[in-house]
């Protein structure tokens, strides 16, 4: 059985044009009819990726023909250039890999390559590195232009920011939005505090803005979060400042301002101090220990603590076992492991369960679980204060009517104090409990966005100041086993948001 794979790119005409999915079909079908006398057979299903990069693998059709590769449904697959199957050259040395584990033949239907034969495997792994070589081209081109548009003031695409519609790729500002983006900007000189001011902002009943994409999808519409209020408070475009991503460089914007410069300026002080205030509890991590309170020794359960030693005008960096240093009885035969050692171990190992669905699906379906009996608890609580606040203005209400009556008029007017106290301190607290329960409802829990997010964080964490590198671990790692050649992470329960909230600042 053959299979054939189609794709197309997002940004390129789906029906029109020589290369559309259906033309793909046809000349793939008449190369498998050339060798039907060969029991070429072309597989039922159909593989088709409509509007999909081929910047790597993660492509819904393509996932399903990689399955029916491991699982012996095909001998075969036939693509009509090699550049529908991927155009990125490492994804495509795995894939000829992947084919040759499983002895499936990968043909090309115009370029008359054949991975079956050595010089069809040569000239598909030259091929392959033109295909890379033009997508890079093109997104070097397409950088460019960015630039360029850039330099004129104008918005370089995707989706408008808060506060704006777009159009025709022109920005035009949009009321309602901008009112909500001065409340975000004044709540956040309040609280000094993007929770708190998500919290906020979804107790009023404000949400995130809403798209349709040209797919017909429905995007957006969630309940605030910290990621999304502390984005919405760094975007310059908000006091006439368009920022080229890829350089950094600022230039005057063509649409109008939203934000007044001096209540922008107050809020990137406020979020600096924040900022630097978390510093300061690793600025005594002088030495840079990226795991501190995280590993103990996978023989005797010990803590592994960092220590330094001095040789030549350098400074070595170990964790050793703290059985030996304590006097335990049983002494440890794990004595130390170096530092840079142990760290690029568990970096690799977060690398790698980047990549490893089975075992994020694991913890983002335990942090999922986790935050049902959480909200069921908060859901209970609340139950029980509504109750009290219930009873509370009850007990008020009969304290007013019962005044007059009643002989000790001090007496009643502390009781009546202490209950009003009481109802205020309710009032005030359900709200925040209500946005407690919000936020814990709305928090993605989806493996494949988590996925890809934690990929993002992994590609950027080696190169972030240590205090990053380690609040991040921190957030991801509950604790690392060790032992002299291994480790074992025990990462916490992530969700999509907790995740998100890494790539905050990096």
């Amino acid at each position: 059985m053959v299979a054939i794979y189609t794709r197309k790119s997002g940004d390129e005409n789906l029906v029109g044009a020589v290369t559309s999915i259906e033309n793909q079909k046809e000349v793939c079908r008449n190369y498998i009819g050339i060798f039907k006398e060969m029991g070429w057979k072309e597989y039922p299903v159909p593989y088709d990726d409509p509007a999909e990069s081929g910047k790597d693998l993660e492509r819904p059709a393509m996932q399903r023909l990689l399955e029916a590769v491991k699982g012996g449904r095909v001998q075969a697959v036939v693509v009509y250039k090699l550049d529908r199957l991927t155009r990125n050259s490492k994804d495509f040395h795995g894939l000829v890999d992947l084919f040759e584990k499983h002895e499936v033949g990968l043909v090309s239907a115009t370029e008359q390559l054949d991975t079956k034969s050595p010089q069809g495997r040569l000239m598909t792994y030259i091929m392959a590195q033109f295909a890379q070589y033009d997508r890079e081209l093109d997104q070097e081109r397409a950088k460019d232009f960015h630039l360029a548009r850039a330099r004129k003031g104008f918005w370089c695409g995707g989706l408008p920011p808060l506060g704006y519609n777009s159009k025709d790729k022109k920005l035009t500002v949009n009321e309602e939005g901008a009112k909500l983006v001065r409340r975000i900007f004044d709540l956040y000189l309040e609280f000094r505090s993007a929770a708190r001011v998500a919290e906020e902002l979804n107790r009023l009943g404000f949400r995130r803005p809403s798209y349709d994409t040209k797919k017909g999808r429905h995007y957006g519409g969630q309940q605030f979060d910290e990621y999304s209020v502390t984005r919405t408070l760094q975007q310059k475009i908000y006091v006439g400042k368009i920022v080229n991503s890829r350089t950094g460089m600022e230039f005057p914007s063509q649409y109008p301002a939203i934000i007044e410069p001096e209540v922008f300026d107050q809020v990137q002080k406020l979020m600096e101090e924040h900022e630097r205030h978390e510093r300061t509890e690793y600025c005594t991590n002088k030495n840079g220990f990226l795991l501190k309170h995280l590993p103990r020794c996978g023989k005797c359960g010990s803590a592994l603590v960092g220590y330094v030693r001095p040789k030549k005008n350098k400074v070595y960096r170990y964790y050793r076992c703290m059985a030996n240093v304590e006097g335990k009885p049983v002494p440890c035969d794990f004595l130390s492991i170096p530092a840079e050692k142990l760290e690029e171990m568990v970096l690799s190992r977060l690398d790698n369960v980047s990549w490893d669905r089975t075992a994020l699906k694991l913890s983002v379906g335990e942090a999922e679980q986790h935050s049902k009996e959480k909200i069921a608890e908060l859901e209970a609580e609340k139950k029980d204060l509504d109750v009290n606040l219930r009873k509370t203005r009850r007990e008020i209400e009969n304290f007013r009517l019962n005044a007059k009556d009643c002989g000790h008029i001090e007496a009643v007017q502390k009781e009546l104090a202490r209950l009003e106290t009481v109802e205020r301190e309710l009032a005030a607290y359900i709200p925040k409990l209500e946005a407690r329960i919000a936020n814990q409802k709305v928090a993605g829990y989806d493996a494949n966005s988590a996925q890809k997010v934690f990929q993002q964080v992994n590609q950027k964490l080696k190169n972030l100041p240590v205090p990053q590198q380690v609040k991040i671990i921190r957030t991801l790692v509950k604790g690392v086993k060790v032992w002299k050649d291994r480790v074992q992470l025990d990462l916490n329960e992530l969700s999509e948001a907790d995740l998100k909230q890494c790539l905050v600042g990096i």
